[in-house]
C-alpha cells in the first residue's frame, strides 16, 4: 500500500480524502479547440487515437470500463491480466489503442473492439496498450480533491509498474513548435490545466 501522504508535496498532504473506492467515478471529457497556445499553467499531451477506459481495481479484481460504463474485460484479456499484477487498488483513467506503425489508429484497434471470442483475441494480430493519464483514488484515498494535476501525475508514475501492454502516457510543460509538428496521431494535442481538480483533461487541441 502507497504511503501517499509521504509521496505529494506537503503543501497539498492535508488535501487528501480517506474514502472507500466507489463503483464508479465520472471521467472528464475532453472540449475541441482550434486555437494554438503554450500555458506554463497546462500540461500537453498528444491525443491518442483509441478507446477511452477507466480500470477499477481492489484486490485481485479489476474491471475495465468505457465511458459509458459498459465492461471491456472480455475485450481485453490480455490487459486485464497485466493490471492484476499490480499490487495497489485504484481507479485510473486512460486510453487503449493500437499502432498501425508508429502512429496510434482508430481503424487498427476496431479489428479487436468487437471480438469475444477467446480463440478469435488469442489469434489476433492487433496488439493492443492501455495509455493511463491519470489517478483519481489510490488505495483508500480520492485524488479528485487534490488540485494540481501534475501531483496525480507524479503518483501515477511512482505507484504503477509500467510494462507492456501498460504504459505512462507523456506530457509536456510546454507546447512546443516541434511537438505541434510532429503527428504521434492525425488527432492533435491534448492539453490540461496544471491545477485542475476534476479527475481528467478538460480541454482538447485539435492541429491535425
Amino acid at each position: 500500500m502507497a504511503d501517499l501522504s509521504a509521496e505529494i508535496s506537503e503543501e497539498f498532504r492535508e488535501l487528501l480524502q480517506k474514502e472507500a473506492q466507489p463503483d464508479w467515478m465520472e471521467p472528464m471529457l475532453a472540449k475541441l479547440t482550434h486555437e494554438v497556445f503554450s500555458d506554463e499553467e497546462w500540461i500537453y499531451e498528444r491525443k491518442l487515437d483509441g478507446e477511452r477506459c477507466l480500470v477499477f481495481k481492489k484486490g485481485k479484481k479489476v474491471q475495465l470500463f468505457s465511458r459509458n460504463q459498459q465492461s471491456e474485460n472480455n475485450t481485453y484479456p490480455e490487459l486485464v491480466e497485466a493490471l492484476e499484477k499490480l499490487k495497489i487498488d485504484f481507479i485510473a483513467d486512460g486510453e487503449i489503442v493500437a499502432f498501425k506503425g508508429k502512429i496510434t489508429s482508430f481503424a487498427e484497434l476496431q479489428k479487436r473492439m468487437h471480438l469475444k471470442d477467446k480463440k478469435e483475441i488469442a489469434s489476433s494480430k492487433t496488439a493492443v496498450f492501455l495509455y493511463l493519464f491519470d489517478v483519481m483514488h489510490l488505495d483508500g484515498f480520492n485524488l479528485v480533491g487534490l488540485p494540481p494535476l501534475l501531483e496525480r501525475k507524479k503518483l501515477l508514475r511512482k505507484e504503477f509498474d509500467f510494462n507492456d501492454p501498460i504504459r505512462f502516457t507523456p506530457y509536456r510543460k510546454k507546447m512546443a513548435k516541434n511537438f505541434i509538428r510532429k503527428p504521434a496521431t492525425r488527432n492533435g494535442k491534448v492539453s490540461s490545466p496544471k491545477s485542475q481538480i476534476p479527475p481528467t483533461r478538460t480541454a482538447g487541441l485539435q492541429t491535425g
